[in-house]
């Protein structure tokens, strides 16, 4: 796909279980800062959940370094987030638009739901979904943010229509979760909080006093119910890493999936929405 003179690139996987007959969901997941779109289809497991479900899964790819002569420097891609990452934000990439036309392509193309659009995205990728709720929230249904706050510093008030589920370990070494930077980070930016992130988007959605649950004595899931938007639920892990949870990344441990998989949650969460 050649967006703003450049070719970009994604994988899409098509279950069997996804039938003609009834368009079905599209679930976009967005690799995290120096990933690219096989390794996240690879550590997610989404594919797996898509298997069981009947949905599309789109996994696009950021942009490398420019001028890399060497293909594993060039499958270690960025987003263009807001404030972060990398070559992605230097050359300011127009990523928004990328998604947007994926999104386009893939109801042409794939007969998608446009009713039904879901993002998931980890780090930098989770970066990007919020963008994407906050500048083209009619496109999108809800997002999945896994260890990645907001990263833009001002949003339409129609992103309260985009329902939200952030999933954050509270010991993140490259997010941190109080924020700032990092010090596994190597994005060389300063990160806005958890808190800071659930404040910003929750501003303009009227929401009730949040309700606390606690799972297994180390899942914490706030969930916010809101007169005037979508709902937005928060997930805090205790002791959890900057990891995919459930996921096959190379710092993932058993541990880490003990009790929660954010691909299993990021589909529970995201098919209770229709545009």
């Amino acid at each position: 796909m050649l967006v703003d003179g450049e070719t970009r690139s994604f994988i899409v996987y098509k279950p069997s279980s996804a039938t003609t007959s009834q368009a079905p969901p599209l679930m976009i997941v967005l690799h995290g800062g120096l990933g690219n779109a096989a390794a996240m289809e690879r550590t997610s497991g989404m594919d797996n959940v898509a298997d069981k479900e009947g949905f599309i899964v789109v996994y696009p790819n950021g942009t490398g370094p420019r001028y890399a002569m060497r293909r594993q420097v060039k499958n270690r891609r960025t987003w263009n987030a807001g404030s972060c990452c990398g070559p992605a934000v230097r050359f300011n990439v127009d990523d928004v638009a990328f998604i947007s036309n994926l999104i386009d392509k893939m109801q042409r193309e794939y007969g998608i739901d446009p009713r039904r659009v879901y993002v998931a995205g980890f780090s930098n990728g989770a970066m990007l979904a919020y963008r994407l709720a906050c500048e083209i929230p009619e496109k999108i249904t809800a997002i999945i943010a896994v260890s990645g706050t907001l990263a833009v510093d001002s949003c339409s008030d129609k992103a309260n229509q985009v329902a939200v589920l952030h999933i954050h370990g509270e010991m993140d070494d490259n997010v941190p979760y109080k924020g700032g930077m990092g010090h596994n980070s190597r994005a060389g930016v300063r990160h806005r909080s958890v808190e800071e992130t659930v404040r910003m988007m929750t501003a303009t959605r009227d929401c009730a006093p949040p309700k606390v649950e606690i799972l297994h004595g180390v899942i914490k899931h706030t969930t916010y119910t809101c007169t005037s938007g979508a709902p937005f639920e928060l997930i805090t892990i205790k002791n959890g890493k900057h990891v995919w949870p459930g996921g096959h990344g190379r710092r993932n441990t058993p541990e880490d999936g003990r009790y929660i998989s954010a691909s299993e949650a990021a589909w529970n969460f995201a098919k209770k929405f229709t545009k």
